[in-house]
């Protein structure tokens, strides 16, 4: 097993990767920008063609508010010497399930079900050429996400799938904290092609992990800084225009995940949970990207390796849409 020392390393690591740049004016906010940007997206293995659908990670859906600061707070002060900052508050629902019989509904892999509910709070600094963000993850693991309850409603009245059997032998409900902590740093580029590299890393009784990763991009695009594939599109000027694909592939070093392992914390043995997971996972992906004044649009398809072995490979798309204002 991937020790917990390793990511508490690159969470050091991380924070000390900072790159000098002009002083943070007392004014964060430029009037060649917007203030406030709204986001929402979806996961799903369903557009994800020629796949095997509705297994390990199965759905997803989230939303978010950024807003840059009129002035600077104790959390923006945390990181110094940044050209920009600016806060994330979101909310995610996330489903995992086993493979099934398509027309039966029941399951046939070993994978157990389980919904993970949270809200993530992030700060992004912003540098010259890098930036560091800050994130914590704090919600709900089991039935009380409701997660199963939401995909079985889906699948009765808007889909018509094949309700899945066994929602009711999730995971064990508990409460789930991660802190995480992330670093893009560009490495070459010009005006129409840019290489960039980045390391996460998340402590927590959810997920603890490591995953470094290389991108590739094309088109035309602004920095990393204010880039729409990065979730920095609320720094692009009020005219923005972006267009691009991008692709990266990266591998994650995983100490421990609670949606396959249940809760770090309990002795006791639960046939619903597994330990018997691939600790190390390949993880690329393939995105279309756009921006246009107000809006931002990505579209995105996911491709991983599993972490058990009846789940070899998995693919889903990503779907997100920003408006700014």
């Amino acid at each position: 097993m991937i020790s917990k020392i390793n990511c508490i390393f690159l969470f050091t690591f991380l924070l000390s990767k900072i790159v000098s740049s002009q002083e943070f004016s007392e004014n964060l906010v430029s009037e060649t920008a917007y203030q406030h940007q709204l986001n929402f997206g979806t996961d799903n293995d369903f557009f994800a063609v020629f796949t095997n659908k509705d297994r390990s990670y199965t759905f997803g859906v989230n939303a978010a508010y950024r807003f840059i600061p009129k002035e600077e707070n104790f959390i923006t002060k945390i990181l110094p010497n940044k050209k920009h900052s600016f806060h994330d508050i979101s909310i995610h629902l996330e489903a995992y399930t086993p493979n099934y019989n398509f027309e039966t509904g029941v399951p046939n892999g070993e994978r157990p079900f389980a919904g993970w509910a949270y809200t993530t709070l992030a700060t992004r600094y912003i540098y010259e050429k890098s930036f560091v963000t800050l994130k914590a993850d704090v919600g709900v693991l089991g039935d009380i996400s409701q997660a199963g309850t939401i995909q079985n409603w889906f699948h009765e009245n808007v889909s018509g799938d094949t309700v899945l059997k066994g929602w009711e032998n999730q995971i064990p409900n508990q409460l789930g904290v991660n802190l995480k902590a992330n670093y893009f740093h560009d490495i070459i580029g010009n005006s129409w092609y840019n290489i960039f590299g980045s390391g996460e890393a998340s402590l927590g009784n959810v997920r603890t992990y490591i995953i470094p990763k290389i991108y590739m991009r094309i088109g035309r695009f602004y920095e990393l800084g204010k880039t729409t594939s990065l979730n920095n599109s609320i720094l692009q000027p009020k005219n923005a225009i972006e267009y691009f694909i991008q692709a990266s592939a990266g591998y994650k070093l995983i100490a421990y995940d609670a949606t396959l392992q249940g809760n770090i914390f309990s002795d006791s043995q639960d046939n619903r949970t597994t330990d018997d997971i691939d600790h190390t996972t390949f993880h690329a992906n393939f995105g279309a990207y756009a921006a246009y004044h107000r809006f931002n649009l990505g579209v995105i398809y996911h491709f991983n390796s599993g972490e058990i072995a009846n789940i070899k490979t998995h693919s889903y798309v990503s779907i997100n849409l920003d408006y700014k204002f």
